[in-house]
């Protein structure tokens, strides 16, 4: 990873700051997305105690606010031509609906939504270096039930709410979004896979008393480390190109996903409603950089 350039959504904690770490161990420049300045700061501090030569960069987003996706994507673009690496990771569960600024549902806003602008905005950076697109997925997207017909009003909150629905729902966007893109560029141009990092003891329950989050903060003690998340992570960015292009492992073995997820037509429509949603059908980035 010497000399390369890598980008991980909310890495300030988890599977992320784990990933971010390891990166940081091989070497490179590596660029942490966080939403608080503080913890940020914290995640900086925590990398450079184990790896004190590591070339980092911090940049602060709120992935729920597309308006701060654009600009980041836009300071992401001019300051890193070249752009190795893409680690979308962010990710939030919501026991309650909640909207966004933009109007969306917050789960699929952050876990999909604000992923797919971002790198779409720093395509071209990733197409000049031959990069790599890694998705955090879930083993939980065989639980979605998105469809066809619901996938604009699930984004935009207006079928009826349930929080582990909508945190499944948004994994399966991660797998469709993988998938499109993966037919839409060749390995050479742009290798991506999408990837479940584990059942890990992370933060993402923490905010919710519902039963399904108190459950996840109960069985914790027997859950596995974020640091089994960043190591596949590290793995796929070795792997040959054509080994992970438009894949999805579990972990570090290549798994099959469900039938939904392997929907051709669910995935384009997906693409295309992303476009529209995000802006991006009236604004898109230049393929060639």
């Amino acid at each position: 990873m010497k000399d390369q350039i890598s980008v991980v959504t909310g890495a300030n904690s988890g599977v992320g700051f784990e990933t971010a770490l390891m990166l940081a161990e091989e070497g490179g420049t590596v660029v942490l997305v966080c939403r608080d300045q503080e913890k940020g700061d914290d995640a900086l501090r925590r990398i450079r105690t184990q790896v004190p030569n590591a070339d980092l960069r911090l940049e602060i987003a709120d992935l729920a606010n597309m308006g701060e996706v654009r600009e980041l994507g836009r300071k992401l673009s001019s300051e890193h031509p070249g752009l190795h690496l893409l680690v979308n990771n962010a990710g939030v569960y919501r026991a309650g609906l909640e909207k966004t600024v933009d109007g969306f549902e917050r789960t699929l806003a952050v876990n999909h939504l604000s992923h797919f602008l971002l790198t779409h905005l720093v395509l071209p950076n990733l197409l000049a270096a031959r990069g790599r697109v890694l998705n955090v997925s879930s083993e939980a997207h065989r639980r979605a039930g998105l469809d066809v017909e619901s996938l604009e009003a699930a984004i935009r909150g207006e079928t009826r709410y349930n929080g582990w629905v909508a945190y499944s729902d948004s994994k399966l966007a991660n797998i469709l979004f993988t998938k499109e893109l993966a037919r839409r560029y060749r390995q050479e141009e742009l290798a991506t896979c999408a990837f479940h990092p584990g059942v890990l003891s992370t933060r993402i329950w923490n905010k919710n008393l519902n039963p399904v989050s108190l459950l996840m903060v109960l069985f914790k003690p027997v859950m596995g480390k974020p640091a089994v998340g960043g190591e596949a992570a590290l793995f796929l960015t070795q792997e040959p190109p054509e080994a992970i292009h438009g894949r999805y492992f579990n972990k570090k073995r290549e798994r099959d996903p469900s039938r939904r997820a392997d929907d051709s037509r669910l995935a384009e429509d997906l693409w295309e409603i992303s476009l529209r949603l995000t802006g991006l059908a009236e604004d898109p980035p230049s393929r060639s950089g």
